[in-house]
C-alpha cells in the first residue's frame, strides 16, 4: 500500500518535473526570438551571483527575455507578480521565474516575506535573480525597494539594466487576453529588428550601515542611473525613489 507521505512526494516531485517542463520551452523560445531580433549587450557582462535591477519600459512581458539572452543567465530567474489573472498565466510565471510576490493585502504579509526569504536564499547559493524595480504598475514611475532589499541580505551586487529600443508600453496592454498579447509583443520586438541591453556599474551593499539606511543608499544610485537610461533611451524623466519617509 502506498503511504500518504509517497504519494505526497511523489505529487511534489511531478510538479517541479512539470515546471521543468515549461521552462526549458521558455529557454527554447529564447534562442528562436534571438534568430530574429539581435539582442545586443553593452557594458560588461554580469558575474553570478548578482540581482538585475531592470527597467520595465514595454509592458509586454518580454523584457526578462532580453536580459536572460545579453546576461547568459539562462537558469537564472525572477521576481513576478502572482496577481495575474488566470491560472495557466501564474503556472506559467512561476515556471519561468520563480519567485512570485502579491500586492494583495490578504496575502502579502505571509508570502511576500517567504518569497524573498528563498530568493535570498537562492542568491546566496550562487543564483541570478531580475528584479523589476518599478513593479507591476510601472507606468506609475515610481521605484519600489525590493532589488536592493535583496542585494543587501544576500550581500550581493545590485546591477541596473537598461533596455534600449524595446517596445514601449501603451495603456491597457495590459489588460489584453494572453495569447493576443503574447502576439503583440512579438510583433512589436520583432519590428524593431535589435534591442541592446546595457549593464550598468554594479552598486555594492555596505554591511557597515544600517539596513535601511543602506537600502536608501543604493535606491538613490539606482534612481540615478535609471533617469539616465530612460533620458538617454525615451527621451523621458525616469522613476522615482521615495524612502519610507518621503512616500
Amino acid at each position: 500500500m502506498i503511504s500518504s507521505d509517497f504519494r505526497s512526494r511523489l505529487k511534489i516531485a511531478f510538479i517541479q518535473a512539470t515546471y521543468e517542463f515549461f521552462w526549458c520551452g521558455y529557454v527554447l523560445f529564447i534562442l528562436l526570438l534571438a534568430c530574429f531580433v539581435r539582442i545586443r549587450r553593452e557594458g560588461e557582462k554580469p558575474s553570478r551571483p548578482c540581482v538585475l535591477a531592470v527597467t520595465h519600459v514595454s509592458g509586454y512581458g518580454f523584457d526578462p527575455l532580453f536580459v536572460t539572452w545579453a546576461s547568459r543567465h539562462f537558469r537564472g530567474f525572477a521576481l513576478y507578480s502572482l496577481d495575474r489573472p488566470g491560472r495557466l498565466v501564474r503556472f506559467l510565471s512561476h515556471s519561468f521565474w520563480r519567485f512570485g510576490v502579491t500586492q494583495d493585502p490578504q496575502r502579502k504579509r505571509v508570502v511576500n516575506p517567504r518569497t524573498i526569504e528563498a530568493a535570498v536564499r537562492y542568491l546566496k547559493g550562487g543564483g541570478s535573480l531580475q528584479v523589476f524595480p518599478e513593479g507591476d504598475r510601472f507606468w506609475e514611475r515610481r521605484l519600489y525597494p525590493g532589488a536592493a532589499v535583496l542585494a543587501r541580505r544576500a550581500q550581493v551586487p545590485l546591477i541596473p539594466v537598461g533596455l534600449e529600443n524595446a517596445p514601449a508600453y501603451e495603456p491597457g496592454a495590459e489588460s489584453l487576453p494572453v495569447l493576443q498579447g503574447i502576439l503583440r509583443a512579438l510583433r512589436k520586438t520583432i519590428q524593431k529588428r535589435q534591442i541592446v541591453v546595457h549593464f550598468a556599474d554594479p552598486i555594492w551593499p555596505n554591511p557597515a550601515l544600517p539596513e535601511d539606511e543602506d537600502v536608501d543608499c543604493m535606491m538613490r544610485e539606482l534612481e540615478r542611473v535609471f533617469h539616465e537610461f530612460y533620458q538617454k533611451f525615451y527621451g523621458l524623466p525616469g522613476p522615482v525613489w521615495l524612502s519610507p519617509k518621503e512616500a
